[in-house]
């Protein structure tokens, strides 16, 4: 919007916001220029384009293996070729005008390139380096180290999301098995133990000032896998009525109670975090919106339902941040956990009807209650009560 339009522009917000709380004005421009300027695509094409791009890798993969006949010890050296390639025709598309036919074309077609690259090279330094032996250890030390030097140089940002996220998910994958072969624990406590780890970190980075853009394919692979642990967690970890089975029959140790219940504290530690951080601070505890959050949050916990309290603090962040991805991801997160979190009670038809038919009338009460007070405060409520 123009400086002579009939709106408010983002110079004269930050000029407003500047007389009532202490901000650095120059820096603010700086940012929302640098935000304003930056036309990001939709997050439907960047699906296709990731989708459309995964494809094309596998088709420059499979090509390569029939018509150039590249056995498994020659991946590694071709893969290093098309990542070369690929950062070389990306910066030449860097120097051209932007959102250009050719610009665009270079920019996809080294990422594919790029992908392709990756994958040959993690394929073929197993093949390498592994011999057989901590085959899990090897692809994801080698992919960390090629994603640590592409981040800086190919700064397209699926190319970001995608290395980081799966050189995360290959780190979960072999630690997680070492944890179980050396501590000797079921599977189920693995899935709490990364999740008590990783979505602490994933909001922090979301909402922390001093992380930069540049760390937002971070932040966003790190609140993927959250969600994909949270998902699991629901999938494989026990009810809350099937605890008394774990400790009267199995003889549940401590350390394995502590990590079955580290993702359940832990998520609300985080959700308290998220709830005060986005009502501006602990002053907004006077509201009872968010005593009313708070408390809506020890319950779900409580009652070991990790992944919806996950779920609402997605939809928080989405909401405060601005971000119609994380709101849509949360509230596409919140009744498939919900489902979820039923079907792993292990009830009857007619029980788990009855449940269903108490869940409903109780979020209608809670939707008339929070719609009746939970919007104004305990300090209101007292001055509108006063006779005047």
């Amino acid at each position: 919007m123009t400086e002579k339009g009939a709106g408010v522009t983002a110079a004269g917000l930050i000029d407003s916001l500047a007389e009532v709380f202490p901000i650095d004005k120059d820096r603010a421009r700086e940012v929302a220029s640098e935000r304003i300027q930056k036309n990001q695509m939709p997050i439907y094409l960047r699906t296709l384009i990731g989708i459309g791009s995964f494809v094309s890798a596998m088709f420059l993969i499979g090509i390569f293996v029939v018509s150039i006949r590249l056995d498994e010890d020659a991946f590694f050296a071709f893969g290093l070729v098309l990542a070369a390639v690929a950062i070389f025709l990306y910066i030449k598309s860097r120097a051209l005008e932007q959102y250009s036919s050719l610009e665009s074309f270079l920019t996809l077609f080294s990422f594919a390139l790029i992908l392709a690259g990756k994958i040959m090279l993690v394929f073929g330094g197993v093949e390498l380096f592994s011999n057989g032996r901590d085959e899990g250890f090897t692809a994801f030390v080698i992919s960390a180290i090629f994603t640590c030097i592409t981040y800086p140089v190919y700064t397209l940002y699926m190319d970001r999301l995608i290395s980081f996220t799966s050189t995360l998910i290959m780190g979960i994958i072999w630690l997680g098995g070492e944890l179980m072969s050396s501590l000797h624990w079921p599977d189920e406590l693995i899935a709490p133990l990364f999740f008590s780890v990783i979505t602490p970190l994933a909001f922090v980075m979301m909402i922390h000032p001093r992380v930069t853009r540049t760390f937002r394919p971070v932040s966003i692979g790190l609140v993927l896998v959250s969600v994909g642990l949270g998902f699991v967690l629901t999938e494989t970890t026990p009810g809350i009525n099937q605890l008394p089975v774990l400790f009267n029959e199995f003889k549940m140790s401590a350390g394995e109670l502590v990590a079955l219940m580290a993702a359940p504290i832990m998520m609300f530690v985080v959700f308290v975090y998220l709830a005060v951080w986005s009502a501006g601070g602990w002053k907004g505890m006077k509201k009872r919106l968010l005593s009313f959050s708070i408390l809506g949050a020890l319950v779900l916990c409580g009652s070991m339902m990790t992944c919806p309290v996950l779920a609402l603090g997605l939809i928080v962040l989405g909401y405060a941040q601005h971000d119609r991805i994380i709101s849509v991801l949360g509230s596409i997160l919140l009744p498939v956990s919900l489902f979820s979190f039923t079907r792993r009670l292990e009830l009857g038809l007619m029980d788990t009807g009855s449940l269903l038919m108490v869940q409903s009338v109780v979020l209608l009460a809670v939707f008339f209650a929070f719609r009746a007070w939970a919007f104004t405060s305990a300090e209101e409520t007292l001055t509108s009560t006063e006779p005047e």
